[in-house]
C-alpha cells in the first residue's frame, strides 16, 4: 500500500511541476506575477475537453488545450503588460482583472457544472509495476513532467533563444543594442508559460476537472511550489513538486485529517528559515530602492483642465469648513437618503478603513502586499467568535484588533525579510493557506458555509431603526480611526518608514533596524485592516472563507492605487469609487465581474498614480508619467 502511495504522489508531483512550471518560468523571467496563470489552466482543460469530444482524440484535445492558452498569453502580454513592463503591482492587478473577465466568461459559455472527459480504454487501463497494477493516465504524467523539466532547462541553457532570453534578463538595452528583439522574447516567454498552463490543464483535466473556482485553486498550487522550490527556479519547482506530491499522497493515506495542514507546512517552514526558496537567491538590499521606469501615457488637455478646476476649486476650502461640510452630510444621510444609500455609505466607510490598513504598508512603507485579506478575514471571525462568547459589539472590535495583530505577528514571522515581487508572492501565499484552513476546518471556523454573527451594536435610542443606528457606529468607528491614521502620518515613525521605501541602505548605515521598521508598520496595518473586518462582520451579519480570499485583496489593493498610494485622503477616496461601481455595476447586469475585471485593467493601465492625479501645468498636450510600481 505504501508503495502505491509513493507512486501516487509522484504522478501527483509531476502534475503539480506542470502547473508552476509556467508560472515560475514567466515569473523568473519576465518578473511578472500571473495572476491569470489558473485561468489559462482552466481555458487549456476546456479547450482539451471540447475539443476532444469533437474529435474523438485525446491528444488532439491536449494539443489544442495547449496551443489555445498559448495564444491568449500572447495576447495577453502583447496588448497588455507590455504596456506596463517593469511595473510588477500593475501587472498584478491587470492579469487579475483578466482571471476576473476569463472567469465570468466561462461561467455564461459552459456554467458551473464540471466538466470532465472521459478517458479511452487504452489509457484507463492498469500495467503492472511489480506487485501494483497502475493506470496508464497517471504513468503518462510520471514521463511528461521529467520530460517538460528536461526540455525547458535545454531550451533556456543551450539554445540560442535562451542565450538570447538570458542576455535580455541580464541587461536589456544592451541585448536591444546588439540586435535582440526584447519584445518578441518576452512574447515567446509569456506564451510559453502560458502553454504550460494549458498542457498541465489539458493533462489535469481528467484528475482535478474544469470548474468554477479552479482557476484560484489553481493559483495556490502554483504558489505553494513556487514558494518552496524559490521564485523563478525550474530544478526547484521541479524538487518541490515531487517532495509536496509524495507528502500529500502518504500523508491523506495516514492522515486525512491533516491532508490541508499537510500540504502548506513544508511552504512555512521554508518561508521562516529561507524566505526565498530553497533554490532561490535571495533579494539585493536595495531592492526596495531601485526606480522603476515610469509609463508616459498622453492624455487630451481637456482631461487636465477639468482636474485642475477641481483642484483650484477645493484649494480655497480651509479644514474648518471641510470638516463641517463633512460632518453636515454625515448627519443628513440617515435622514435624507433611503435605507439603500445608508448601507452604502456603511458599507464605504468600512473599506475606507480597511484600504487605509493597506496604505500604512504600501504606501508609505513601500511594502506591497496581495494577502492583506489575512487581517481583513482574522477581524471579521474574531467578531463572529465574541458574539458566540456572549461579548458585545464593542468588546468584539478590540477582540479583531487583537486577531488581526496575531495574524500580523504570523505573516511577519515569514514576510518581514522579503521584498518587493517576492514580498507580493509570500503575502499571497500565506493568506491563501489560510484560506484554506479556514474552508475545510468546518469544527472551528464553519467551513464553506462560515460562521452567522449573532450579535449587533446596541441601540443608542428606542425610536432608531437597526440601519441608522449602525451607521451612527460604523461613522463614528470610521473617525476614530482616522484619528489614529492621522496621528500616525503626523508621527517620526511614519518619517523613518517613508525613510524605508525611498532609500533603505541610507538607514541600515545610520544605525536604523530596518526590519522591526518594516514589522512595526505590518502590525499597525493589521489593527486598521482587522477593526475594520469586525466592522464588516457586524454590517454582514456573517463571516465567511471568502473574506480571507485573493480577491478581498486585489480589491482593496486597487483602491488604494486608484485613490493614489501614499496620501492620506487616496485609500478614501479609492474605497468609495470602487464601492460605488460595484453598486452600479451590480444593477446593470448579472456580469459585473467582467465589468469590474476591465475597471481592474484600465486602473492599472491609465490610472496607476491614482485618480487625484494632477498635471500642474494646464497647456500643452504632453505625455505624463505614472507611478512606480509602488509608489506616485
Amino acid at each position: 500500500m505504501m508503495a502505491l502511495q509513493l507512486v501516487n504522489g509522484i504522478a501527483y508531483g509531476n502534475l503539480l511541476f506542470l502547473i508552476a512550471a509556467g508560472f515560475t518560468l514567466i515569473f523568473g523571467i519576465l518578473r511578472v506575477i500571473n495572476m491569470a496563470h489558473g485561468s489559462l489552466f482552466l481555458l487549456g482543460a476546456h479547450a482539451a475537453i471540447s475539443a476532444a469530444t469533437v474529435t474523438q482524440s485525446v491528444w488532439a484535445g491536449i494539443l489544442a488545450g495547449s496551443l489555445v492558452a498559448a495564444l491568449l498569453g500572447a495576447v495577453i502580454e502583447r496588448t497588455l503588460l507590455y504596456r506596463i513592463q517593469g511595473n510588477y503591482l500593475a501587472q498584478v492587478i491587470v492579469t487579475f482583472g483578466v482571471l476576473m473577465i476569463v472567469g465570468d466568461l466561462f461561467q455564461v459559455y459552459w456554467g458551473g457544472t464540471p466538466r470532465i472527459y472521459a478517458l479511452p480504454d487504452s489509457l484507463r487501463a492498469s500495467v503492472s509495476l511489480g506487485a501494483l497494477r497502475y493506470p496508464v493516465d497517471r504513468l503518462i504524467l510520471v514521463a511528461v513532467g521529467p520530460a517538460i523539466a528536461i526540455a525547458l532547462w535545454f531550451l533556456i541553457e543551450r539554445t540560442a533563444i535562451g542565450a538570447k532570453v538570458r542576455a535580455a534578463v541580464d541587461d536589456e538595452e544592451i541585448a536591444q543594442a546588439i540586435g535582440i528583439s526584447v519584445p518578441r522574447l518576452r512574447v515567446f516567454v509569456f506564451a510559453l508559460g502560458s502553454l504550460l498552463a494549458g498542457l498541465a490543464g489539458a493533462l489535469g483535466s481528467t484528475f482535478i476537472g474544469a470548474k468554477p473556482g479552479v482557476d484560484l485553486d489553481i493559483i495556490l498550487l502554483a504558489l505553494v511550489i513556487v514558494v518552496i522550490g524559490g521564485p523563478g527556479s525550474l530544478v526547484g519547482s521541479y524538487v518541490a513538486a515531487l517532495a509536496i506530491g509524495m507528502i500529500d499522497s502518504i500523508g491523506k493515506s495516514l492522515w486525512p485529517e491533516l491532508s490541508m495542514f499537510l500540504l502548506f507546512a513544508p511552504m512555512l517552514v521554508v518561508l521562516i528559515v529561507r524566505p526565498y526558496g530553497l533554490f532561490g537567491s535571495p533579494p539585493g538590499v536595495a531592492a526596495a530602492a531601485r526606480q522603476i521606469k515610469p509609463i508616459s501615457i498622453p492624455a487630451p488637455n481637456w482631461v487636465w483642465r477639468a482636474f485642475d478646476a477641481v483642484r483650484r476649486a477645493t484649494a480655497v476650502c480651509s479644514w474648518p469648513i471641510a470638516v463641517a461640510f463633512a460632518l453636515s452630510v454625515a448627519m443628513a444621510i440617515p435622514a435624507l437618503g433611503s435605507g439603500f444609500l445608508v448601507t452604502v455609505v456603511v458599507l464605504m466607510l468600512i473599506w475606507s478603513v480597511f484600504a487605509i490598513g493597506l496604505n500604512v504598508m504600501l504606501g508609505y512603507g513601500g511594502m506591497p502586499s496581495l494577502g492583506h485579506a489575512l487581517f481583513f478575514g482574522a477581524g471579521a471571525y474574531a467578531m463572529a467568535w465574541s458574539g458566540f462568547a456572549g461579548l458585545s459589539g464593542y468588546v468584539g472590535l478590540v477582540a479583531a484588533i487583537a486577531c488581526a495583530c496575531a495574524a500580523a505577528l504570523f505573516l511577519a514571522a515569514v514576510a518581514v525579510r522579503a521584498r518587493d515581487a517576492q514580498l507580493l508572492l509570500v503575502t499571497l501565499a500565506v493568506a491563501q493557506v489560510v484560506w484554506g484552513v479556514v474552508f475545510k476546518w468546518r469544527s472551528v471556523t464553519g467551513g464553506d458555509d462560515g460562521l452567522i454573527h449573532p450579535q449587533a451594536f446596541p441601540l443608542m435610542s428606542t425610536g432608531m431603526s437597526p440601519s441608522t443606528n449602525l451607521y451612527v457606529h460604523v461613522a463614528a468607528a470610521f473617525v476614530l480611526a482616522l484619528i489614529a491614521y492621522a496621528w500616525f502620518v503626523r508621527s517620526n515613525f511614519r518619517l523613518l518608514l517613508t525613510g524605508v521605501r525611498t532609500n533603505e541602505p541610507r538607514l541600515l548605515a545610520l544605525g536604523y533596524h530596518v526590519d522591526l521598521l518594516r514589522f512595526k508598520a505590518i502590525l499597525v496595518s493589521s489593527a486598521f485592516s482587522g477593526f475594520a473586518g469586525g466592522l464588516y462582520a457586524i454590517y454582514s451579519g456573517f463571516a465567511a472563507p471568502e473574506l480571507f480570499s485573493v480577491h478581498t485583496s486585489a480589491k482593496v489593493l486597487l483602491m488604494v492605487v486608484i485613490g493614489m498610494a501614499g496620501t492620506f485622503f487616496g485609500p478614501i477616496v479609492g474605497a468609495v469609487t470602487i464601492i460605488g461601481m460595484e453598486e452600479v455595476f451590480s444593477g446593470w447586469t448579472e456580469r459585473s465581474n467582467t465589468l469590474l475585471g476591465a475597471l481592474y485593467i484600465l486602473v492599472a493601465l491609465f490610472v496607476f498614480g491614482g485618480i487625484r492625479l494632477v498635471r500642474r501645468r494646464v497647456g500643452a498636450r504632453k505625455s505624463v508619467p505614472l507611478a512606480s510600481a509602488v509608489l506616485p
